[in-house]
């Protein structure tokens, strides 16, 4: 399975974590900055990953859908027009953490024959398209109580004094259902 990366300067930190974890899952990565020196699209077997962020709305040009791209998003900026429709995951967690589920799931976006679905909390619709990754506390396709999109799931850490305990948690902003683990 070979991907191509793609991503800002600005994100090189988040890009080779993410390089990182995708070659944990067994994915060939070709880490590529925006922008691109390659010519023309990537050969079919080639799958791109557009790493998105704030980074890009200070690009002088918005990238060319290269083949069908699998977004990734850094953070909470919107995707472009061209890109706004694909299913994609979300890291939740910080630019410097994808968990090894977070990296499959990428991976089964592009290649999903290749891939067996993964467990992903919340109900996953055809009309799913942000995945979002709390590391720990898995992936999340919507809310567990409300369903409402995984967009409104916010992380969160905070300590237990009580039990001398820091946690973990994610929180949805629709119903303010929360869950937690231990850090």
């Amino acid at each position: 399975m070979h991907m191509r990366l793609t991503y800002q300067r600005q994100d090189e930190r988040a890009a080779f974590a993410l390089a990182d974890a995708l070659g944990r899952v067994g994915a060939d990565v070709e880490l590529d900055v925006w922008p691109t020196a390659a010519d023309g699209a990537p050969d079919p077997e080639t799958a791109v990953v557009l790493l998105w962020s704030a980074a890009w709305d200070r690009a002088l040009a918005e990238p060319a859908p290269l083949g069908a791209p699998v977004p990734v998003r850094l953070d909470d900026t919107a995707l472009p027009p061209a890109l706004a429709g694909l299913r994609h995951v979300r890291l939740a967690q910080g630019r410097g953490r994808v968990s090894d589920e977070a990296a499959a799931m990428i991976v089964r976006l592009a290649f999903p024959a290749l891939v067996p679905p993964l467990p992903v909390r919340g109900t996953p619709t055809e009309s799913t398209l942000a995945i979002s990754d709390f590391g720990p506390l898995g992936l999340f396709a919507s809310c567990p109580r409300c369903g409402g999109s995984s967009e409104r799931l916010r992380p969160y850490v905070t300590v237990d004094h009580q039990n001398d305990q820091a946690l973990r948690l994610v929180i949805c902003g629709a119903c303010n259902w929360q869950d937690d683990c231990e850090l």
